[in-house]
């Protein structure tokens, strides 16, 4: 039976026999929603500075910037529920394998 790793063990595990994305993926998900809101305030300033050469532009734009934030939150958010969910699959198809290998050594015995 392995022990388990720490961060940084886990982090420079070159075999992958140990997964950091679980842990870490909260934090993805906090840099995700910084980074698209970043990304419609940029596009919200943008809007607003263009305004004085292309009115249209500049509004849509500046009506634009808040539903591309959440859209790209919503990406953000389904995308890594996927990758939990594949983390999941691993996990539980690695107990399977487990349990089959017991009742197996165990002469099918359970």
């Amino acid at each position: 039976m392995e022990t388990e790793k720490g961060f940084f063990g886990q982090l420079f595990d070159l075999s992958f026999k140990s997964f950091i994305t679980v842990k870490i993926i909260k934090l993805l998900y906090i840099l995700a929603i910084l980074g698209w809101g970043i990304i419609g305030l940029i596009i919200l300033f943008g809007g607003i500075s263009v305004m004085t050469f292309s009115a249209f532009t500049g509004l849509l734009q500046i009506i634009l910037a808040p539903l591309i934030s959440l859209l790209g939150i919503i990406w953000s958010r389904v995308f890594l529920e996927l990758t939990i969910v594949l983390f999941n699959i691993e996990e539980n198809t690695a107990k399977i394998r487990e349990i089959k290998e017991k009742q197996q050594n165990n002469g099918g015995l359970n």
